[in-house]
């Protein structure tokens, strides 16, 4: 793994601003803090809200995770500051988090894709899919929102 200087997690870059800036990311840089968490650089394919557990693929195109769009095998994480669509920036697969999810949402049990963008839940409805690797660690209240969470390396997997 390459150490990267310079990686600031909470900024975004647009095409210009990146070449522009002398940063010089590339499409699946990763990235490892102190504290053991690990990021990938992406591009969004369309605006996605701070905390949203998002989808990318293999082209490390990121875009906010529902049923619809969820693919079986896609990785999955979580965007710690939100992108405006095209732009670049680094989102978490690996270690603690805050990410949104729906209401009373369990601690840990398996989260699912939902038909709201960004928010999995522990609802597991029929035509949902299965989002492994990516729990809570403490329950969401009544509201829809964000509560933390632990990431390693999730996917979407079956379809239920």
């Amino acid at each position: 793994m390459t150490a990267l200087v310079g990686a600031r997690l909470s900024d975004t870059f647009t095409a210009a601003t990146l070449n522009a800036s002398g940063k010089a990311f590339g499409l699946g840089d990763r990235y490892v803090n102190n504290q053991g968490n690990e990021f990938v650089f992406v591009q969004a394919s369309g605006a996605i809200a701070q905390y949203d557990v998002v989808q990318f693929t293999a082209a490390y195109v990121a875009a906010s995770l529902n049923t619809a769009g969820g693919l079986r095998g896609n990785l999955v994480a979580v965007a710690p500051v939100a992108f405006a669509a095209n732009e670049y920036g680094w989102v978490q697969v690996k270690g603690p988090t805050t990410m949104n999810v729906k209401a009373s949402c369990a601690a840990n049990v398996r989260l699912n894709t939902t038909a709201t963008a960004g928010a999995p839940d522990d609802d597991g409805t029929a035509t949902t899919k299965q989002i492994q690797g990516a729990y809570l660690t403490t329950a969401r209240g009544g509201t829809d929102g964000s509560a933390p969470g632990i990431l390693n390396y999730p996917f979407v997997d079956a379809t239920l």
